[in-house]
């Protein structure tokens, strides 16, 4: 497998790699559509993301499925939030569907693992969500070997 491709997400206006899938927890309890997939990108889209007012949001979808036509025929069309939830339109979704820690890396590379997202930076961020709410933020500073609480 190689190296894939990651999510985005917004912090304060900044826009950083996600190294983390948050969309993938929806596809546990619904249907995956069928993604056009590629050896940078096995899950076939980007999503984009923000925390905001300490909520995470599900901004944006980018990635192409397969859709059937009659029996054999398939064509490949967009696929973006509005399919995903139709009632959102061009507006964001609050992702009360993530528990979990979302990872985020910071600084240089130090190591690069030609493999899913196991590469290693100076520091990484990890944010702990219930729910879409935040509830932990910290900072591992892997040049120090310090657990840095944000």
């Amino acid at each position: 497998m190689a190296a894939q491709l990651p999510d985005l997400i917004w912090l304060d206006g900044i826009r950083m790699d996600l190294y983390s899938n948050p969309l993938e927890l929806y596809w546990d309890q619904h249907i995956r559509p069928d993604f056009v997939t590629s050896a940078e990108c096995k899950r076939g889209y980007i999503a984009k993301w923000e925390i905001r007012n300490d909520t995470l949001m599900l901004n944006r979808i980018e990635g192409k499925i397969k859709k059937r036509y009659f029996f054999f025929w398939k064509k490949i069309i967009p696929y973006t939030l509005n399919k995903l939830f139709k009632k959102a339109g061009d507006r964001s979704v609050i992702a009360t569907w993530v528990t979990g820690k979302l990872r985020i890396p910071q600084g240089n590379r130090t190591f690069y693992v030609h493999e899913g997202y196991e590469s290693r930076f100076e520091r990484e961020m990890v944010i702990t969500i219930q729910k879409a709410k935040v509830i932990k933020t910290v900072v591992i500073d892997y040049t120090k070997q310090e657990l840095l609480a944000g």
